[in-house]
C-alpha cells in the first residue's frame, strides 16, 4: 500500500484536515442542541460578543461571523483531504497540494493573529502564532520524509547496480 511509504505525510495531512472540519463545526455548531448530545465546544459566541462590545459592533454579527469562519475553515481543510488522497493513492502532486494547504493555513491564522491584536486578546494571539509554528514544523516534516524516502531510493538502487 503507497500510504504507508509516507506515513508521516499521511498523519500530518489528516491531523490538519481534522483540526480545520472540527474547527468549522464548531463555529459552525456552536451551543446547537443536535438531539442525542449538546456541542459545546468553545466559548466563541461569549467572546466574539466581547469583543464586538470593544469595537462598537452590534452583537447580532456575531454568529454571521462565526458561520463566515467557520465556511474559510471549512475551505482550508478540503486541500488537506485531497492532499490526503493523492497520498493514499500515490498519486504526483500530494506534497504540492500539502504544501499550499499549510501555506493557506498560515494566512487564516495570520488574519485571525491580527484580529487577536485589534481586539487586545494576547491568549489567542499566542495560540494563534503556536499554531503557525506548528504548521511550519508540519511542512519541515513532510519535506524531510520526502528527502529521505529519495535517500533511500537512490541507495537502494546503488545496491541493485553494485
Amino acid at each position: 500500500m503507497f500510504a504507508l511509504k509516507r506515513p508521516i505525510s499521511l498523519v500530518i495531512v489528516l491531523f490538519w484536515f481534522s483540526f480545520w472540519m472540527l474547527n468549522a463545526l464548531d463555529k459552525i455548531l456552536a451551543r446547537k442542541d443536535l438531539g442525542s448530545f449538546r456541542w459545546w465546544g468553545n466559548d466563541r459566541i461569549e467572546k466574539f460578543t466581547m469583543y464586538f462590545d470593544r469595537l462598537s459592533i452590534d452583537a447580532a454579527h456575531v454568529y454571521p461571523i462565526l458561520m463566515f469562519a467557520g465556511i474559510v475553515e471549512f475551505a482550508v481543510a478540503l486541500p488537506f483531504l485531497y492532499a490526503g488522497y493523492h497520498l493514499a493513492k500515490g498519486k504526483p502532486g500530494a506534497a504540492r497540494l500539502a504544501d499550499l494547504a499549510i501555506a493557506l493555513s498560515i494566512v487564516i491564522f495570520l488574519g485571525f493573529a491580527i484580529f487577536d491584536v485589534i481586539v487586545g486578546d494576547r491568549a489567542e494571539l499566542l495560540e494563534h502564532s503556536t499554531y503557525v509554528g506548528v504548521l511550519l514544523i508540519s511542512f519541515l516534516a513532510i519535506a524531510a520524509e520526502m528527502f529521505f524516502n529519495h535517500l533511500r531510493r537512490l541507495t537502494q538502487e546503488e545496491n541493485v547496480e553494485a
